[in-house]
Formats: structure tokens, C-alpha cells, sequence
């Protein structure tokens, strides 16, 4: 789909889906009496609605990152209250250029034709804001000097989220790749990729928690239910807020896509999956996108296709885990 493809029509249809987050609500229920003929069919220009988009930017997790435990890979083991290394894991990223620790949301689990495995992110929660947008970090900034952490059971004191932060933070291995997309119409290439050490992979469970998934690949096609797990402020400050669900808008040539999603920092770099309703509820279905970047009216990524893509061109090749 080119993004000039789009009707208000669909949009709305969309957006009228997106409205009932945590549940799958239809166009016609959540518009009253509203039909198709009373639409006004003129055309969306989603290449302005691109245009809005800003990057999504980490949480800052500087003043809660001393009060976490740290262990090493060889030493963590699956807790009680946590699947492990996943799909929406809380990351926490620092830069020796940097005094701050950021916090960003991974997205699948990756697998390299070497058998390495892979946590995804966005591009842009490992690089400073300047740096070279379009090339692999290699070329431009020494990634060597970033330290990535994810947490393997981090929990904003239970339903009220006033207890802070506690839980246990083990160190992953290098950046492997990271790549960012600027601010406007730049979306869809922003991805980063880093190493799970071989002695962590048994805390690997490549499912998001709640909706369970991706069981296949595809993309965030326009109407599409879909889903996402993040670490937001305010929405993944709780387990019951975490996991959001929304509408896809489209899915475009150029690697980028849109949906109408909750996300505020934090949840840089989500994994968004169509997800169908299914007998246990919303379930996740396909790995689609990573959520990067905010709009006038949603948000916006690069797709599952593209990030493939750009990792491949950087000599890596490698492929989302399915369940």
C-alpha cells in the first residue's frame, strides 16, 4: 500500500476500533447509528500525517536504576512473577557519552542464521539524537560503549505503582546493530538489535505476556486489530495497563506503518502484532512492527519486513522467533 491510499472512510472506521483499548469493539457499535454512507469518503493525506511524527522517546530511569539488584547471566533464573527475556522486557540502556540511564521496551526475540539470539529494540533508544540517522551506528558511533540491561522481573510496586521500581536487571551483550529514524518522514528505519548471552538463553521465552504470539509474520495491515506491550510511563507502571490494543491504519512500501495505539516513553521500540480475538481472549498473531515514533494522531514504526531488511544489508541475518 502507497501511503496516499487511504480514505476517511477507513480512517475512521479505524480509529472507531481503537477507541474501546482492551477490548476489540466494532465501528458500527462504538459510532452509534452512524453507516458507511454517512462518511465522508474524501482522502486522508497520511503522507502530513507522517510528516507529524516524532520520535518516541525513552523514559528517563536515571534516579530508579540503584535501587535494582544486578546478577549475571550464568547466575539469573526465571522468576516467579515474569516470563523471563521477552517480548515487551523493560530495557535499560546507558552510553559512557551519557550521565543518564534510559528506559525503552524490547521487541521480539531474534534469531541469527548462526543460531545467536537477538533482543530487538528501537534504533534510537541506543544512539544519541544526532547521530547519523541514516546508517548502521558502525559507521558513525561506536556502540561499543552502550551497556544494555533487561529486567527480568520489574514491578512498579503492584497495581498502584507507588512502591517504585524493584526487581532484578541482568547485562545482555553487544549492540549488534542500531539504526534511527530522524523526525518527520523518515519512519520506518528505526530498528536495533542486541546479543542475549548463550549463558541466558534458557531465560528466553520469545512470547509477549498477555496476548501470547507472534505464531507467524506479517504486517499492520489498515483495520487490523492489533496489539502491543510496553513499558510507558503511566501506562507500564502496571500490570493491568501494559498491554494495549488498537487498530492498524496501514502498512506502506517505504517500511513504515501507522495505528492507532496508547504509547507515551518508555515504549520506544515495542513489538506490535495483529492479534485476533480468539476462545482465551485477545491473542497475538503476527509479528508486524516496532513501535518508534509518536503522531498527530497515533503512531508509527518500521515494519517486521523492513527491520529484516536493514539487518540483513548490515550482514546479519536474522528472523523473528515464532511460538
Amino acid at each position: 500500500m502507497t501511503r496516499g491510499d487511504l480514505t476517511r472512510r477507513a480512517v475512521l472506521r479505524t480509529v472507531a476500533v481503537a477507541v474501546g483499548v482492551g477490548s476489540m469493539g466494532s465501528a458500527s457499535a462504538l459510532l452509534g447509528d452512524s453507516t458507511d454512507d454517512d462518511l465522508d469518503p474524501t482522502s486522508v493525506d497520511v503522507d502530513e500525517e507522517l510528516a507529524s511524527a516524532k520520535r518516541l522517546p525513552p523514559s528517563d530511569m536515571t534516579d530508579v536504576r540503584p535501587g535494582l539488584e544486578s546478577v549475571s547471566a550464568g547466575d539469573a533464573s526465571v522468576p516467579e512473577r515474569a516470563s523471563g527475556i521477552s517480548p515487551g522486557s523493560l530495557l535499560f540502556i546507558t552510553r559512557a557519552d551519557s550521565s543518564g540511564t534510559a528506559g525503552c521496551t524490547a521487541n521480539f526475540v531474534w534469531r541469527g542464521a548462526d543460531g545467536t539470539l537477538y533482543l530487538g529494540a528501537a534504533g534510537h533508544c541506543f544512539l544519541p539524537s544526532d547521530a547519523d540517522a541514516g546508517q548502521n551506528a558502525g559507521g558513525s558511533y561506536d556502540t561499543s560503549q552502550v551497556t544494555v540491561e533487561v529486567c527480568l522481573d520489574c514491578t512498579f510496586g503492584g497495581l498502584t505503582a507507588l512502591g517504585g521500581l524493584e526487581g532484578t536487571v541482568m547485562e545482555l551483550g553487544a549492540v549488534a546493530y542500531a539504526r534511527q529514524s530522524q523526525d518527520g518522514d523518515d519512519v520506518g528505519n528505526d530498528f536495533g538489535l542486541v546479543e542475549i548471552p548463550a549463558a541466558a538463553e534458557d531465560l528466553v521465552d520469545p512470547a509477549m505476556p498477555t496476548f501470547g504470539g507472534p505464531t507467524e509474520e506479517g504486517a499492520v495491515d489498515l483495520g487490523e486489530d492489533v496489539c502491543h506491550y510496553g513499558n510507558g510511563v503511566a501506562f507500564g507502571e502496571t500490570f493491568v495497563t501494559k498491554p494495549r490494543t488498537g487498530a492498524g491504519v496501514g502498512n506502506f512500501d517505504d517500511g513504515s506503518w501507522l495505528a492507532e495505539l496508547a504509547a507515551s516513553p518508555g515504549d520506544s521500540g515495542s513489538a506490535v502484532q495483529g492479534c485476533r480475538v480468539g476462545s482465551t481472549g485477545i491473542q497475538g498473531v503476527e509479528a508486524a512492527g516496532i513501535l518508534t515514533h509518536l503522531t498527530a494522531a497515533g503512531v508509527a514504526g518500521t515494519n517486521e519486513t523492513k527491520a529484516e531488511e536493514m539487518a540483513t544489508q548490515a550482514g546479519l541475518d536474522v528472523e523473528p522467533v515464532l511460538v
